[in-house]
């Protein structure tokens, strides 16, 4: 047996009391905003990253999609709209997975449903009571890990990203521009879902908005921080026509560079990606996401003033179609007999004795005749083309901006 040493005892004593007198730590409650395990991974299951690209291969734009049956997705009409194809990858992996097309889509409550290349087993239920922003969260996969963050506005969510009740459950929809698509809405276009799809290149004609008969338009100005110029467009390309008008109804040229200018010869505009672009980037690339049949029509050539529709070369065109928006003006110069002579032995064209006066005394580009499609004339403001024509450039791209303020119909 033992002796305790007195001192021993008391220590214990003490050591006994000051545990006994602590205050207890308090259970930490589960974050009540928490959504179970098993809806917070199907949230992450269910969503996907997409890209959107256009004719030419060329990237248009990032969304995201939420899958609303085994092998169909969400996102908003406007993002999809233009685009030739798509692709998208699951929030947790790099893979590219195909688009096929779309199923359906409702252009009132802006969504689009999207046939996809990979089939899921699980389905967010779409809950359709009030929700306020407090109560929706979005998830993110970064570095392996999923992070949850409440909502308190929509400002700044990506296009086409999901929003959870706290349920776990499918609650809206962000349409990139600080609204949401609520479930009702979502719901109604899933039962309306078929078995097959379409190709999502049909949808840029898809419109529930009425146009101007081309009938009541007798031209277009072209308001641009260096002058007006006018247009007028021809009948005998129809589609042309119609295409213009419709881009111009959309406010599609509106802030667009006039990115290329050759001197002496002619000046470009209707790129997409000129939009934004900064003074080093490459642009010239993007139209509407879409390209015209060529329509050449006899009797119509490159003089100077006309309208032509741009295209790539046939190394990135194969089809040798027209790009959907982009188009030139001709400035041009005059050309001799002698030279005229020249393009015709080296370009194997023809020109009649109207071409050769037209060419002799008024100018324009003879060497594109038969090789670009000619659908309209500018009818005042070719001085405004010749200044835009002489500006200091760097490469083909005006080195100061030249900006299309707004196209306005004239009737």
């Amino acid at each position: 047996m033992h002796n305790t040493h007195p001192h021993s005892i008391i220590t214990l004593l003490l050591c006994t009391l000051l545990y006994s007198c602590s205050p207890k730590k308090p259970a930490q409650a589960e974050p009540t905003e928490q959504p179970t395990t098993t809806y917070y991974g199907r949230n992450l299951d269910n969503m996907v990253r997409l890209i959107t690209y256009d004719v030419y291969g060329q990237k248009i734009a990032d969304g995201m999609g939420v899958y609303v049956a085994p092998d169909v997705v969400l996102t908003t009409f406007d993002f999809v709209k233009g685009a030739f194809s798509a692709k998208m990858n699951k929030m947790d992996s790099k893979q590219a997975v195909t688009v096929y097309g779309f199923v359906t889509y409702d252009i009132d409550n802006n969504l689009v449903a999207l046939r996809v290349g990979k089939r899921i087993q699980n389905i967010n239920p779409i809950d359709t009571t009030s929700i306020t922003p407090e109560q929706l969260y979005t998830l993110s996969y970064k570095k392996g890990k999923t992070l949850r963050t409440t909502l308190t506005n929509f400002a700044d969510q990506p296009v086409g990203e999901p929003l959870f009740a706290n349920n776990g459950s499918l609650a809206a929809l962000s349409d990139g521009n600080d609204n949401i698509i609520s479930a009702t809405q979502i719901r109604n276009i899933v039962s309306h879902l078929g078995d097959g799809h379409s190709h999502i290149y049909d949808l840029r004609l898809k419109t529930n908005k009425t146009y101007p008969h081309y009938s009541t338009i007798k031209g277009f100005r072209i308001i641009t921080n260096m002058g007006n110029i006018t247009l007028r467009l021809y009948n005998e390309t129809n589609e042309y026509r119609d295409n213009f008008i419709r881009l111009v109804c959309d406010n599609f040229y509106d802030s667009l560079l006039i990115h290329r200018v050759l001197p002496n010869y002619l000046i470009q505009t209707g790129a997409a990606d000129s939009k934004h672009a900064k003074s080093d980037d490459v642009v010239g690339w993007q139209g509407p996401g879409y390209k015209l049949p060529m329509h050449l029509v006899s009797g119509l050539y490159h003089r100077r003033g006309v309208v032509s529709a741009s295209k790539l070369p046939s190394d990135h065109n194969s089809s040798n179609r027209s790009d959907g928006s982009q188009f030139f003006i001709v400035a041009g110069r005059k050309f001799s007999d002698t030279e005229l002579n020249e393009i015709e032995r080296d370009y194997g064209k023809h020109f009649t004795p109207e071409q050769r006066q037209t060419y002799k005394t008024i100018g324009g580009a003879p060497y594109l005749d038969g090789d670009y499609t000619i659908f309209g004339e500018v009818t005042s403001g070719m001085d405004v083309v010749d200044r835009i024509a002489a500006v200091e450039l760097n490469g083909d791209r005006p080195k100061n901006d030249i900006r299309i303020k707004d196209i306005a119909i004239i009737r």
